[in-house]
């Protein structure tokens, strides 16, 4: 397993990422604090407060998911 930092300060921003995920196989989960979400479910997205970074966990090879989302990181 993976993670790294994402910013989705925009709804646009998690529809993008959410997209990208939606790719690749295997789970992607969102976490801050307690919470943990789907990376995949655009509605787990916009449940998350975008305002601060987000920990993305990759549950398979990260190379190529990193390369697609190199916007999000922080």
């Amino acid at each position: 397993m993976t993670q790294v930092q994402v910013l989705i300060n925009a709804p646009e921003k998690a529809e993008r990422l959410c997209n990208i995920l939606g790719h690749f196989e295997g789970p992607f989960d969102l976490t801050k604090g307690n919470r943990c979400v789907d990376g995949k479910s655009i509605l787990g997205i916009y449940a998350m407060d975008l305002s601060a970074p987000l920990t993305l966990s990759i549950y398979r090879d990260a190379e190529p998911v990193i390369r697609e989302i190199q916007e999000f990181l922080y």
